[in-house]
């Protein structure tokens, strides 16, 4: 029975592995975003540059989820502990998201509220602190809880 055990703790380790690997590399593609008023140096290359990252988002935030459901699934102790420890950055990490989402939708209608040019700074904004905060949240996994 013990081998069991020992068999599936590796095998959700490999699918957490896995999903934390996936999550860095679309990471890359939010933290592109702060690379898009500076690479398209016309209106229509930023357009471009904004349609091609667009919904890209939804990939990474899907995988976040996922790779959170799978480490609760697979040791519910620890994740409890270390998602708990780092609330405030998780929160962050989901205002970013949300800003992100709402800037896409809304930088190209006519008549949005707050203008273009604050939804593209929203845009750089999480492009930049997203990843970081992030990797803040990640780091707190290394840290070494009490139940070990």
């Amino acid at each position: 029975m013990e081998s069991t055990y020992n068999i599936l703790q590796h095998y959700w380790w490999l699918v957490v592995s896995l999903l934390g690997a996936i999550l860095v590399f679309l990471l890359f593609v939010q933290g592109g975003q702060s690379l898009l008023f500076t690479l398209g140096k016309t209106e229509v290359q930023q357009k471009m540059l904004l349609n091609s990252t667009g919904r890209k988002w939804e990939i990474t935030f899907t995988t976040l989820v996922t790779f959170g459901g799978a480490f609760f699934a697979s040791f519910p102790l620890f994740y409890s502990t270390s998602f708990g420890g780092a609330y405030w950055v998780w929160m962050l990490i989901l205002l970013c998201f949300v800003i992100q989402a709402v800037s896409y939708e809304y930088q190209s209608k006519k008549g949005n509220l707050l203008g273009k040019k604050t939804y593209q700074i929203f845009l750089l904004i999480n492009g930049v602190v997203g990843p970081i905060l992030l990797g803040t949240a990640v780091g707190t996994f290394l840290t070494e809880p009490s139940f070990l």
